[in-house]
């Protein structure tokens, strides 16, 4: 089934009696990738004949490799990983949504809706969809809100994307990153951006701050962009949002809990991305919460 695949990845794939297969695809993706053990045992409760196989490529061989999965009619999609996830945007960016061309990096592409499985694929990037999950509910029922978004690079511009795109006119985003964000970079026509120094004069108003940054992962565990001495002066009812998942309460996290206010963590975002990206890819009958008790 894989004969010619074989020779133009790092890695081997056994030959395996599949209907259909998924891959992820990255540099060595066959060495730990979450991703595979979570869409298998999906495939496995749904009694399928599918699986997702990973697929070590190197960077010259990436286009190469992508299109012999788009002429495969037995591949469905797949997840992309570390470090293709523009250059996979780069090859597919004129079937894609207008908010992931904004993104400008997928995460995961798949077969168009009611098209054929020959010669198309499309991407999402379920970063920043995934990463609204946790507080949906909240941007739904609430009005008017001030939002914080801390940080401007991969996840930043997906949550930023899918916040203007569900949620543009009915609530406000404040952009902090490092250095300001000009409208060109978002093309919006208006954009509320600030650098982190801003935070100083600014936090008062906010009443949903989002944490985009690797500022309080497992290699910055003890750095906050956020100080405790600055929290104090939040409103009551902020709710800080850290879609860190390592470690499970960041520094921040730790910090605003101190001074009584509501936290969430990146937990449940980071599994959500991988069944929106399932849900995407496969013909599942699977509600999402159902394929996220059988991930869990």
């Amino acid at each position: 089934m894989f004969e010619s695949l074989n020779p133009i990845i790092e890695n081997k794939i056994s030959e395996s009696k599949l209907d259909f297969y998924t891959v992820i695809i990255g540099a060595k993706p066959s060495q730990g990738a979450r991703s595979p053990k979570l869409w298998n045992k999906v495939y496995d409760y749904e009694g399928m004949k599918i699986q997702m196989i990973p697929l070590d490529v190197r960077v010259d061989m990436l286009e190469q490799v992508f299109n012999y999965l788009k002429q495969d009619e037995q591949c469905l999609g797949g997840a992309v990983a570390v470090p293709y996830k523009e250059k996979i945007f780069n090859l597919i960016k004129d079937d894609v949504e207008e908010e992931i061309r904004a993104i400008g990096s997928v995460n995961c592409f798949h077969r168009p809706a009611n098209e054929s499985l020959i010669n198309t694929f499309t991407g999402t990037n379920t970063d920043g969809e995934a990463a609204l999950e946790p507080i949906r509910q909240q941007l739904i029922e609430s009005q008017n809100l001030t939002i914080g978004l801390l940080g401007f690079g991969g996840a930043g511009k997906a949550i930023l994307a899918f916040l203007l795109r569900d949620f543009e006119e009915k609530h406000k985003v404040f952009l902090f990153n490092r250095n300001l964000v000009h409208t060109k970079d978002t093309k919006r026509n208006e954009l509320h951006s600030f650098t982190f120094n801003d935070l100083n004069t600014l936090l008062p108003n906010i009443d949903l701050l989002i944490n985009a940054t690797s500022v309080g992962h497992v290699e910055s565990i003890h750095k906050t962009l956020v100080p405790a001495k600055l929290l104090a002066k939040a409103k009551k009812t902020l709710v800080v949002y850290d879609i860190i998942y390592d470690p499970i309460k960041t520094m921040l996290l730790k910090d605003s809990e101190e001074k009584g206010l509501k936290t969430i963590n990146g937990l449940r975002m980071n599994l959500i991305q991988a069944v929106l990206a399932y849900s995407y890819t496969n013909p599942t009958s699977l509600a999402k919460e159902e394929i996220y008790k059988i991930m869990s």
